[in-house]
C-alpha cells in the first residue's frame, strides 16, 4: 500500500486454515462415506473475502489474529501474499495455527473447529487499518462479538459491511454498530428456509441503523430489505458442477463490495455478489485450490 493508493477494503476476522472434504452424502452415525475431493483453504469469512476481493481487483487488507510458524501458518500467509492482501502478520513460533475441518456436499457444510486462541487473539490486534479504507468488512459471529464490537468502535468514519454469519447479534454489538455508518448488514439462512428471508432481513433492519440488510440463501440467491422495500436477486444458473459450498458467503461479500465500490446500485451489487458466490462454488481455482484426489473412505 502506498500513500497515493489507499485501501479499498479492509477485512476483520479470525484467520485459520481449513481442510474441505467433499462428499456425495453425509454418513449415518458410526458409518462412513467416500470423500470425492480434498481442498485446502483459508478460513474464516474475512480472509476469504479479502482474497476474493483482491482477485477482483480491489486493494484489500486483513486484520486478524496471528498464525503459528507451522506449515499451516506458512500456507495461510502465502495465500494472502500471493493475492497481494495487505497485513501485518508474522508467524509466531510458540503458536499453533488455528484449523478447521469442513465436510461439504453440494448444498450444506458441517465444520469442526480447532481454533485455539484465534478468538482471544483478535482482542488485541492493532486496528489502524480499519480507518484507512473506503469500506471495512467485519465478521460479527457470536464467538468474536467482543472483538467485533472493538473493531466497529475503532473504525472511525469508514463505512461498514457487517457479516453476522447466521448468528444472532448481541445487544452490545448492535449498540456499537448504531454509533457508526453501517452500509449493510449481511447474514445467511439455510436454503430450506428461503421463505423466511424477507422476515429475517426486516427484523434485523429494525435493530440496526443501516439502509440495507442482506440475507443470502445459497442457490436461491439473496434478499435485501431497504427503505424502498424488498429486493430479490436469484443466483445465476451454474455453468459447471458445484464443487463445494465452503466460502460462498465470503465470495458473495467480495462481489458485493467490489460492485458497490465501483458505483453499482443495490440490485446490481446483489447480482454481482450472487455471481461471485456461484463462480466460487464451481471453480477449482478461486480462491481455494481444489486438489482432485482419489476417493478416500472416511
Amino acid at each position: 500500500m502506498t500513500a497515493d493508493r489507499p485501501l479499498d477494503l479492509v477485512c476483520f476476522s479470525y484467520l485459520a486454515t481449513a481442510n474441505v472434504l467433499t462428499v456425495d452424502a453425509y454418513p449415518r452415525a458410526n458409518g462412513g462415506t467416500v470423500v470425492t475431493e480434498i481442498a485446502a483453504s483459508l478460513a474464516g469469512d474475512g480472509p476469504l473475502t479479502a482474497v476474493t476481493a483482491a482477485n477482483l481487483g480491489l486493494r484489500t487488507a486483513l486484520v486478524s489474529n496471528t498464525v503459528g510458524g507451522d506449515p499451516s501458518g506458512t500456507l495461510a500467509l502465502a495465500w494472502l501474499d500471493q493475492a497481494h492482501v495487505t497485513h501485518h502478520l508474522r508467524p509466531a513460533i510458540d503458536k499453533i495455527t488455528p484449523q478447521l475441518t469442513i465436510i461439504s456436499d453440494t448444498r450444506t457444510r458441517t465444520w469442526f473447529a480447532a481454533l485455539h486462541d484465534a478468538y482471544t487473539g483478535l482482542a488485541h490486534v492493532p486496528l489502524d487499518l480499519l480507518g484507512r479504507a473506503r469500506l471495512a468488512y467485519i465478521d460479527c459471529y457470536t464467538v468474536v462479538a467482543g472483538a467485533a464490537e472493538r473493531a466497529i468502535r475503532n473504525a472511525g468514519t469508514t463505512p461498514l459491511l457487517l457479516n453476522l454469519g447466521g448468528d444472532t447479534p448481541t445487544p452490545v454489538l448492535i449498540d456499537a454498530a448504531n454509533e457508526r455508518t453501517v452500509l449493510a448488514v449481511q447474514t445467511s439462512i439455510d436454503e430450506d428456509s428461503v421463505d423466511t428471508a424477507g422476515d429475517v432481513a426486516a427484523t434485523l433492519r429494525r435493530r440496526f441503523t443501516t439502509p440495507t440488510v442482506i440475507v443470502t440463501v445459497g442457490r436461491h440467491g439473496a434478499v435485501a430489505v431497504t427503505d424502498d422495500g424488498i429486493v430479490r436477486v436469484p443466483a445465476p444458473t451454474p455453468q459447471a458442477q458445484i464443487r463445494h459450498t465452503h466460502g460462498a458467503g465470503a465470495a458473495f461479500s467480495a462481489g458485493y463490495a467490489h460492485a458497490i465500490l465501483s458505483g453499482a446500485d443495490l440490485p446490481g451489487a446483489l447480482a454481482a455478489g450472487c455471481a461471485a458466490g456461484t463462480r466460487h462454488c464451481t471453480s477449482p481455482g478461486a480462491p481455494i485450490p481444489v486438489r482432485p484426489s482419489a476417493a478416500v473412505p472416511v
